[in-house]
């Protein structure tokens, strides 16, 4: 089966708990494994930097419902493809959070990848965290 998978960045709304990151991420399990979507959402304090894998039809409906999400706002794809194998076959969303600091951030997501990332994927990762790292996002 050929899978989609989808990497984008948006920006954390200012006043967002620890508590609610962590009932994105309960909730976000629960819904990914009954859509058969994996993945792995990087959070650096102020913005989020998230790929998802699965059939095209539920990436679409992630897509769609995160755009709605008022817990984050400048929702940006940066890269949209077709895969024939998951990065994250046992990640229904497991969330890394990363210190600012590009390096601190960048080695923390090494330090955590399996296995089974793709040198594409691993590649835009880091390129992706370069870009929460240093960058403002307009709201």
């Amino acid at each position: 089966m050929q899978l989609t998978s989808v990497t984008y960045t948006s920006l954390a709304r200012a006043d967002l708990p620890q508590a609610e990151l962590e009932t994105i991420q309960e909730l976000s399990r629960a819904q990914n494994r009954a859509a058969d979507i994996t993945g792995l959402l990087v959070f650096n304090g102020t913005h989020f930097l998230q790929v998802v894998e699965g059939p095209e039809r539920a990436i679409q409906g992630l897509i769609d419902r995160l755009r709605q999400d008022p817990r984050h706002s400048g929702f940006e794809i940066r890269d949209q493809r077709k895969v024939v194998s998951r990065s994250f076959p046992d990640w229904q969303m497991e969330l890394i959070q990363v210190a600012p600091s590009l390096f601190e951030a960048r080695e923390a997501i090494v330090d955590c990848l399996p296995d089974t990332v793709s040198d594409v994927i691993h590649m835009r990762l880091l390129r992706m965290t370069e870009l929460i790292s240093t960058i403002s996002f307009q709201n």
